[in-house]
């Protein structure tokens, strides 16, 4: 068991309605900045994997034959809580037919079980629209830039950032000022429009089910915490809700459930629901980014990354990168000081966003096939300071590290590593500094293999072999020292090292 007697102390926490810890994973990409970088001390390290042990610890089957095609979300953890049963690391995941599991993390065993009223499935759209639908989750989540688990500031830790934005057509968002990384402390929260919510004394987990409402339950028995509250239309495609400061941001796109492509904001104090309408719809699988001042970050698939103010959504800025779609949601990284946001096109070049000069920086490197890559990126940084962007590579062979560097006192890209051959991969996910990215297979009946990769060289260090039997669709989440996986025969895998419970 995971739990100690700190545990105590950082359970007290939540209770108090302090947002989720460091290594609990509480949205699409982690965390509010969409890095897909889990910072936490545990076993978890290149040096570790490369020895013996790091193993699957368990499998949970959740769907039956007849929802095996529909695919789980990966899970929303709470690594620590105290509840009737004693001390529970929990795992949230997301099932066709709108049904919501919570999974004991360290046994691998069902806590409970949610399905909600699903209605009637709409009449027209594409089939894609009519399937059952999964819903969204999130756990509260922190939009302060977190230290790295190796730094505890230093010389370079500073101030939070301020922002400084252009009116709306006149140039993308700049940042005045924005020294080094931030100690994981959370802004003063944005003055709401209405009254907020009182402090609950239990954690909670937000679910978007398919009739467009929003459900606040109890962590620790799935009961509602509060009345559903409406938010979107129904059987709209959700994608990357996420809850910062008391409300809720997703994404919609494919025009489902005749919901517009866009960013949606629900205020859960004020219960009023704002929307953010983009023309040509919303690039990548975890919706937007948001920095740490509260500004939420959308890139378009007609290549353009627009700043919406928080709870409102009116627009900051927006500026148009060269014409070239974007495939991938924005992520958002400090670098010497300054904010960066990236992501990729659909020629298969990254494109880096300098808010200190309010332009995009044009990148002279590109995938190897310069063709259309992953649909959502990560962000970390090592021992040494260097920051790194990682990508699925274009034609499926593998992943690619880039070195975000200095030239000419703007951020740019050099050629880090080329990782071997990995057929299909997903978007990576880093614990620490190893890198875990999932193979799907080249075709539908290929089993999926999990790989470990060194974050600095892009060797492999470990790999899962063929435990998977099923094919894969979604990225890999990862805290409290677990990876996990779920496949398309409504299976959960955690791999992790052995301990006692």
């Amino acid at each position: 068991m995971r739990a100690s007697a700190a545990a105590a102390v950082l359970c007290l926490g939540a209770v108090a309605g302090t947002p989720a810890r460091a290594q609990d994973w509480t949205t699409g990409g982690y965390d509010a900045q969409r890095s897909s970088w889990v910072r936490v001390e545990g076993k978890i390290s290149a040096d570790n994997l490369r020895k013996p042990g790091f193993q699957l610890l368990w499998k949970l089957k959740l769907a039956d034959e007849a929802t095996r095609a529909r695919a789980l979300t990966p899970p929303v953890l709470i690594d620590l809580v105290i509840g009737y049963r004693g001390f529970r690391a929990l795992g949230f995941v997301g099932g066709a037919s709108d049904h919501l599991v919570a999974i004991d993390t360290d046994v691998g065993r069902i806590e409970w079980e949610r399905r909600f009223a699903s209605g009637t499935p709409p009449a027209d759209g594409s089939p894609a629209c009519a399937r059952e639908m999964t819903p969204s989750l999130a756990r509260p989540t922190n939009p302060a830039l977190p230290a790295p688990v190796w730094g505890d500031g230093g010389p370079r830790a500073g101030q939070s950032a301020r922002s400084a934005v252009g009116d709306a057509g006149q140039g993308a968002v700049t940042l005045a000022q924005l020294d080094t990384r931030r100690r994981e402390v959370p802004p003063a929260p944005a003055k709401s429009t209405g009254p907020r919510p009182s402090p609950r004394p239990f954690p909670v987990v937000y679910a978007v089910s398919s009739d467009g409402k929003l459900r606040t339950l109890n962590v620790m028995n799935g009961a509602d915490a509060e009345p559903p509250l409406p938010f979107l239309p129904p059987h709209a495609d959700a994608r990357g809700l996420i809850v910062v400061d008391e409300v809720a941001y997703v994404a919609t796109t494919g025009g489902c459930g005749e919901a517009p492509d866009g960013i949606w904001a629900l205020d859960l104090g004020a219960k009023q629901v704002t929307t953010w309408r983009s023309r040509r719809g919303i690039a990548g699988a975890v919706g937007p980014a948001i920095g740490p001042d509260g500004t939420i970050y959308v890139a378009t698939s007609d290549g353009q990354l627009v700043a919406l103010e928080r709870r409102t959504l009116v627009p900051k800025g927006a500026y148009r990168s060269s014409g070239t779609a974007f495939i991938s949601s924005p992520v958002i990284f400090e670098h010497r000081g300054r904010l960066v946001i990236a992501a990729s096109g659909r020629d298969g070049r990254i494109r880096l966003f300098d808010t200190r000069s309010s332009a995009f920086v044009g990148t002279s490197v590109s995938s190897r096939d310069a063709a259309p890559a992953g649909d959502a990126l990560a962000s970390w940084a090592d021992p040494d300071d260097t920051r790194w962007l990682l990508e699925p590579a274009a034609r499926g062979a593998g992943i690619v590290g880039w070195q975000v560097v200095q030239q000419d006192s703007v951020p740019t890209l050099r050629p880090g590593w080329v990782s071997r051959d990995i057929a299909a991969p997903l978007a990576p996910t880093v614990v620490n500094g190893v890198i875990f990215v999932l193979s799907r297979g080249a075709q539908p009946s290929s089993p999926a293999v999990l790989y470990a990769l060194d974050g600095v060289t892009g060797k492999e260090l470990w790999n899962s072999g063929t435990v998977m039997p099923a094919f894969a669709r979604g990225a890999v989440s990862a805290g409290g020292s677990q990876v996990y996986v779920v496949t398309d025969d409504g299976a959960v895998y955690a791999f992790g090292f052995p301990m006692e419970h």
